[in-house]
């Protein structure tokens, strides 16, 4: 687990735990067609570093690591990226 992380990177995760909370399952390709192609590279980076996972269903959740990392920061609660 790499916890090196840029500012759009957590700006990504965060977008990620916006979309769980609210019951969507993102995908690589409905964050690009949400946010343009330039999300790619982020979102690789992101799944290197152990903090998104991949299910079988090809949707994007975050890893444990992340849930708790985001989980005790205060301004996560009901923030949008």
């Amino acid at each position: 687990m790499d916890f090196n992380i840029t500012a759009e990177e957590e700006a990504l995760l965060i977008r990620v735990a916006a979309q769980l909370r609210a019951g969507h399952s993102p995908t690589d390709d409905s964050l690009a067609d949400e946010l343009g192609d330039e999300v790619r590279p982020r979102l690789q980076a992101l799944l290197h570093k152990g903090w998104l996972i991949v299910d079988a269903d090809r949707s994007l959740t975050l890893s444990r690591v992340a849930q708790a990392a985001l989980s005790s920061r205060r301004d996560v609660g009901g923030a949008e990226a």
